[in-house]
């Protein structure tokens, strides 16, 4: 507006100069300047005609913890834009807690440009995250023309991950146990899974041998059978989440999402252990690959969790079910190994701290 305001105000005095002086030249720049308001109209009509956006909302935060709202703009018209500028509001969809993030930028002729806004510290959940429009500014930055764009995105946010270091032992990987994942190399004795076949060797089990096709084959192959790998570590979750601020909640997902990736990078299966106060049950997830730990954070908050003696609980609600690990992660952010204590987190210092943690399991 204040743009607006010194242009009418030099055409203007343009225009009160070239009567007041009978000039020529105050006449063509009065008559230049009239002339140019609806040239920048027009412009802006037709770049907003050709212009379109998409709106991109990451589920992770960058290095900074910080997450960013991405606005793509591709300007398909041959006029150049000053500025274009959107703002973009958040909501959790849980509590309907908002934030508003202002997106601004210049947008060249026939360019596509990423405009990026700063979310801040987001709290894990589902989020909404909606541009209803934008506004182009001339090449003047003079005048703005908005457009209506209704870009609406529905985004996970998951909690950081952070380094830290996290050791599992081959008796940990490799601990038998019942399960329908098998070990890609090892050989175990789950006549379920064939690892691989080979010509029988001095010392190899009758019971081992593939009698039809060494018939066919005309000498003894030996089939050798593949070992199950189960989930031998427990994460129990010994937190009521929905009771504690929301800094130590933060830092209760952020370590809980460190150790559970640091966990499946190591090749360690293991279970997230949680009691449901709705059901008055322990609950558990396995996870052994990433996705089943995208499933756990779309799924946890639909629960209330709650607290209880966990060892005492796993061992009556799945009765014949072992487990080599122990890992407690209290709502005091106290992560205990087996009964040991390791750490107790403080909020605002998890990243150093994890960064420093010495996990074996």
């Amino acid at each position: 507006m204040r743009k607006i305001l010194l242009y009418a105000l030099a055409a203007a005095g343009a225009g009160y100069a070239a009567i007041i002086y009978n000039s020529k030249g105050f006449l063509m720049l009065f008559g230049a300047a009239v002339l140019l308001l609806p040239f920048l109209l027009c412009m802006l009509w037709y770049s907003r005609k050709h212009m379109d956006c998409e709106l991109l909302f990451s589920s992770y935060p960058e290095e900074d913890g910080r997450y960013r709202v991405r606005l793509f703009v591709n300007n398909n018209s041959p006029f150049y834009l000053a500025e274009v500028r959107a703002k973009v509001v958040l909501k959790r969809l849980e509590n309907k807690e908002k934030y508003t993030v202002k997106i601004a930028g210049r947008v060249g002729a026939g360019k596509k440009v990423k405009l990026e806004g700063n979310a801040g510290s987001l709290e894990f959940g589902a989020w909404q995250a909606e541009c209803r429009y934008l506004a182009c500014y001339d090449c003047l930055g003079l005048f703005a023309w908005k457009k209506k764009v209704k870009q609406k995105k529905q985004v996970m946010i998951f909690p950081a991950c952070y380094e830290t270091n996290v050791k599992a032992g081959i008796r940990t990987r490799l601990f038998l146990a019942d399960g329908e994942v098998y070990h890609p190399q090892s050989k175990g004795d789950d006549p379920a899974e064939v690892l691989k076949l080979r010509g029988y060797q001095k010392g190899d089990r009758l019971n081992r041998v593939h009698w039809k096709l060494s018939a066919r084959n005309e000498e003894l192959i030996v089939a050798e059978m593949s070992m199950p790998i189960g989930c031998n570590v427990a994460l129990f979750l010994d937190a009521c989440t929905n009771t504690i601020n929301r800094e130590m909640r933060r830092a209760y997902w952020e370590v809980l999402n460190t150790v559970s990736q640091e966990l499946l990078i190591q090749e360690c299966f293991h279970y997230l252990v949680w009691y449901n106060e709705g059901e008055q049950r322990l609950q558990r997830k396995a996870v052994r690959e990433f996705q089943d730990l995208t499933d756990f954070w779309s799924g946890i908050l639909r629960y209330r969790m709650g607290r209880c003696a966990f060892q005492k609980e796993y061992g009556q609600e799945f009765r014949g079910e072992s487990y080599v690990t122990g890992i407690l992660w209290n709502q005091e952010l106290e992560l205990y190994c087996n009964g040991e204590f390791l750490v107790k987190a403080e909020p605002g210092r998890v990243k150093e701290q994890l960064l420093e943690l010495e996990l074996t399991v």
